[in-house]
């Protein structure tokens, strides 16, 4: 790993922060409507990066964040609980510039985190980058853009093109479309199913308090690798009126290691991911036909199930090992996905 210097100061002021642990809220329509109306005091982007126990990458991540913050910015580190020396890292940068500060989640979960930087932000727009993301050059600048010229007040979330790059050769690179965003040359909405990857992810910050913040029970925590958390908050927010637009210039780089390509990930991943949709089906569907819902799934899921697994063994021959690999991936998420259910089937009327 590439070893960097600390960052040289910047500026004689610090920014002193507090530790505060926080319960998030939904607000009244009337607050989303007034949020959309009133905007917060400068910055008005706060550029947040939520990690753990990643403090080499984060030093990355840090360094290529600093070079595009500008007066009209701030960036602010989320530690979820961190033990290695993600403090030590991230001190020198605080103390040398006034526009970073650091905030603690001990309460491990990225959900969580997340909404420690939506309460703690001084910007209108809280701009997500992954520890393990690099921004290209302009990825900030294109975001202050757009912001300054919406083509409408009903935009509340945004999300730009997102580019894997690897530690090693990737093999056949099965398992990126989970990593990668591409899209239009120009700035538009997005599909009424689209939504931005969560490593490069803009919220409108009050909008995204008004309508619940992120579900604590998506995305990663602990040994769960979770997923979904920052389409359900995309989701929530287009069913208060609100849109979802893709911002081209916005590009950033997002490390997937060798590790994450692996068989033995990628089926842990996809068993976790189906307990994410699961979560999400449960949400979304009402409460008295939550146990049609489970019900039916159980019925469903191991057919669904062995067709993946026989469609597996049949194209393994004929050397489609890729094919394969998707199916018995595609099985594993359809098994993760029914577990979860049957996790919160006692659970019954209570929410």
């Amino acid at each position: 790993m590439e070893r960097l210097g600390l960052v040289t100061a910047a500026t004689a002021t610090c920014v002193q922060t507090h530790e505060k642990r926080i319960h998030i809220r939904r607000r009244s329509p009337g607050t989303l409507a007034a949020a959309q109306a009133a905007p917060r005091a400068t910055p008005s982007i706060t550029v947040a990066i939520c990690t753990r126990n990643r403090a080499p990458l984060l030093r990355k991540a840090i360094r290529g964040v600093l070079g595009q913050v500008v007066d009209e910015a701030e960036l602010l580190i989320v530690d979820n609980g961190s033990t290695d020396d993600t403090g030590s890292v991230v001190r020198p940068f605080v103390e040398a510039c006034q526009r970073v500060r650091t905030v603690h989640e001990p309460r491990i979960g990225l959900s969580r985190a997340r909404n420690l930087a939506l309460q703690e932000a001084r910007g209108n727009w809280v701009v997500y980058l992954d520890d393990d993301a690099l921004p290209e050059p302009g990825w900030l600048a294109a975001y202050r853009d757009f912001f300054s010229q919406l083509p409408n007040g009903r935009i509340a979330c945004a999300g730009g093109p997102v580019t894997p790059y690897h530690d090693g050769p990737a093999g056949d690179g099965l398992g990126l479309c989970a990593y990668r965003l591409r899209g239009a040359d120009t700035s538009r909405p997005f599909s009424p199913k689209g939504s931005p990857i969560g490593c490069n992810y803009a919220v409108r910050r009050e909008a995204a308090l008004a309508v619940g913040a992120f579900n604590i029970a998506l995305g990663r925590s602990g040994g769960f690798s979770g997923t979904h958390e920052e389409i359900e908050l995309t989701e929530r927010l287009r069913g208060a009126g609100l849109e979802v637009w893709w911002v081209p210039g916005a590009r950033i780089r997002h490390l997937v290691t060798l590790e994450k390509l692996g068989m033995p990930s990628r089926l842990r991943f996809a068993f976790d991911e189906g307990r994410s949709r699961g979560i999400r089906r449960w949400n979304e569907t009402a409460v008295g036909r939550r146990a049609t819902l489970v019900a039916t799934r159980v019925l469903v899921a191991p057919f669904h199930v062995g067709v993946n697994l026989l469609a597996a063994l049949a194209i393994c021959p004929f050397r489609k090992g890729r094919l394969a690999k998707r199916s018995l991936i595609k099985a594993t998420s359809i098994v993760g996905m029914t577990c979860q259910l049957l996790l919160l089937a006692p659970r019954g009327n209570r929410g």
